[in-house]
């Protein structure tokens, strides 16, 4: 594993995602960073075994570059651990495909946790949803 490979690669969520998670990101809010409720979209996207390709680039926006890897190197990891669990061994020669195969599960996560987000308690309704048997995969 070699973050710096990572550092360059820049990570995006559909616009409409990322107009939701901002206004939950901050001291006192549900994430402290914006890779934090992108992380619980991957997490989510992995669980229910379901992806979202962008529809178009111009409908995606960048929230991070991947300088984050290099104080979260544990990111990594886990990204490449669910690239080789999806595509093989080759596929850790292409970073970008490692990132592009992570944001697809996190743009289907971000989206189902959208629906929960603009609720009148958007903690607890998350925190509800995340019930283990809610996001079993189908």
């Amino acid at each position: 594993m070699t973050v710096a490979r990572y550092a360059g690669i820049d990570l995006y969520m559909p616009e409409d995602t990322h107009r939701v998670i901002r206004n939950y990101t901050g001291q006192g809010k549900i994430f402290s960073r914006q890779i934090d409720g992108w992380w619980l979209g991957l997490c989510i996207g992995v669980r229910k075994g379901e992806r979202l390709p962008f529809a178009s680039e111009a409908q995606r926006v960048k929230f991070i570059d991947g300088s984050i890897f290099n104080s979260d190197p544990w990111r990594v990891t886990h990204l490449e651990l669910l690239a080789l669990s999806k595509d093989g061994d080759d596929v850790l020669a292409e970073p970008r495909r490692v990132v592009g195969l992570a944001m697809e599960y996190a743009n289907f996560g971000l989206e189902w946790l959208n629906e929960f987000l603009l609720t009148t308690e958007p903690t607890l309704s998350v925190l509800n949803r995340l019930d283990l048997s809610t996001l079993a995969a189908d």
